[in-house]
């Protein structure tokens, strides 16, 4: 039990600095499938099931890496590639994680950051999660020199996910900025498909459409150029407004690798939509990506 402990604070310390390190969400288009759509509901375990509930509340954890290949930025005309630790650890209704899409042995999923999870049955699930956001570096993308860094912040995230009948599944999340850093607020709905293809490997495919929108603060923190950036680059001044940012058709892939393995992948496109879209940040309103990872399961 000491030995067991000790890993469990080691890792928890890891995953936090990963968290910290989890970077602006919307450079995330397209690569990081999960964060966008909503999570899988796990099935209602029997109300009379005490060992059931006994092992909902211990100890378990996951820890891989992931690779991806996305936009710099969300609107960029090139593309990056990142090899990234990912760590996931859970006990009863709390996770942390810094991988959206990692779990352990359940039929859930969870998004990056420290998540609590609201209800969770057969047919509604609600997460209530926080996350810091590095925001974005004007020296990520030669594109973004001259306009400044955006400071990072602690951003809260409601998630919301329903199960109808048969593979058809609804979501929706809200995401704002808890220490009013320019982060501002956005949210997205979505509509998917899921089907599990193989019940003995836990083989998982989704794909989901989502709709994402954001105020005047978040559009102009990220698509707009201020009279004093214009000045330093050679963008014209341009104020985004509230309105819809992009459209997305993003499809996730899950298996067990036997039983303590898992693997993960994904590919997404996106277009960007609105005061996003005519943004002179924007050098292509289309982007793609593509990730996948590996984790082995405690």
């Amino acid at each position: 039990m000491p030995c067991r402990a000790a890993l469990v604070c080691s890792l928890l310390c890891v995953v936090t600095l990963g968290v910290a390190q989890a970077g602006d969400e919307a450079s995330q288009q397209g690569a990081d499938l999960a964060s966008t759509v909503p999570a899988p509901i796990a099935p209602a375990a029997p109300a009379a099931a005490p060992a059931a509930k006994e092992a909902q509340t211990h100890w378990e954890g996951a820890v891989g890496f992931t690779t991806s290949y996305r936009p710099e930025y969300s609107g960029s005309a090139r593309n990056m590639a990142k090899v990234s630790p990912a760590l996931f650890l859970r006990y009863g209704r709390f996770t942390i994680t810094n991988a959206s899409g990692f779990v352990t042995r359940r039929a859930d999923d969870v998004v990056r950051g420290l998540g609590m999870d609201l209800t969770n049955n057969n047919r509604f699930r609600a997460n209530l999660a926080l996350r810091v956001d590095q925001g974005r570096g004007e020296n990520s993308s030669d594109a973004l020199t001259g306009m400044g860094d955006i400071k990072p912040t602690i951003r809260g995230r409601l998630n919301l996910g329903w199960r109808l009948d048969g593979p058809f599944r609804l979501g929706s999340s809200w995401s704002w900025d808890l220490l009013g850093k320019g982060g501002g607020y956005f949210g997205d709905v979505s509509a998917g498909l899921e089907h599990r293809l193989h019940e003995g490997r836990n083989t998982v495919v989704n794909s989901y459409l989502v709709l994402s929108a954001a105020g005047d603060r978040y559009m102009q923190t990220y698509y707009g150029v201020t009279d004093a950036q214009a000045a330093r680059t050679r963008y014209p001044v341009y104020e985004a407004r509230s309105g819809l940012r992009d459209v997305a058709w993003n499809t996730g892939f899950r298996t067990d690798l036997g039983d303590d393995w898992v693997f993960i992948a994904g590919a997404g496109v996106s277009r960007l939509l609105g005061p996003a879209a005519r943004s002179p940040l924007t050098g292509n309103r289309n982007g793609w990506g593509i990730n996948a990872g590996v984790a082995w399961r405690f």
